[in-house]
């Protein structure tokens, strides 16, 4: 990404914070306090300014990813954004992955097959012939 993107986004993000808090100090705060609450109006606001600010996050992620390279995502989770052309090219690379190591297997499994042959080979060579050969000592 480039270092301008990178500020639009710091921007972007800076906005939704600023956003969230003037929008958590101007909430009016209820006569009964929700449960998460805990009885206490700071952590009331505070729980506002969270739900706001991620709630921006959550609109700001597919927007500038949108805007300036042209994709959106597929699914928005706990974990982030998930793009469909991240999940194609690590499929592909899976896939040519995946045949790299067939070749492999296929290549150790030839070689595994032509060194069992060749021990086959010298076993018998071995069992047929175990007499030393016969010395001509005649001069």
């Amino acid at each position: 990404m480039p270092a301008r993107s990178h500020n639009l986004i710091r921007a972007l993000v800076g906005t939704g914070l600023t956003v969230a808090v003037m929008a958590a100090a101007a909430a009016p705060i209820p006569e009964v306090l929700p449960a998460v609450a805990v009885g206490q109006a700071a952590i009331y606001r505070l729980e506002v300014a969270l739900l706001i600010f991620y709630g921006l996050l959550l609109l700001i992620t597919p927007a500038v990813s949108g805007l300036s390279q042209g994709r959106l995502p597929i699914e928005i989770s706990t974990r982030g954004a998930k793009f469909a052309e991240g999940t194609d090219l690590s499929a592909a690379l899976a896939e040519m992955r995946f045949e790299e190591l067939e070749k492999a297997v296929n290549g150790l499994d030839e070689g595994l097959l032509t060194a069992d042959l060749e021990i086959k080979q010298l076993k018998e060579a071995s069992r047929s012939d175990n007499t030393q050969p016969e010395v001509n000592s005649e001069r």
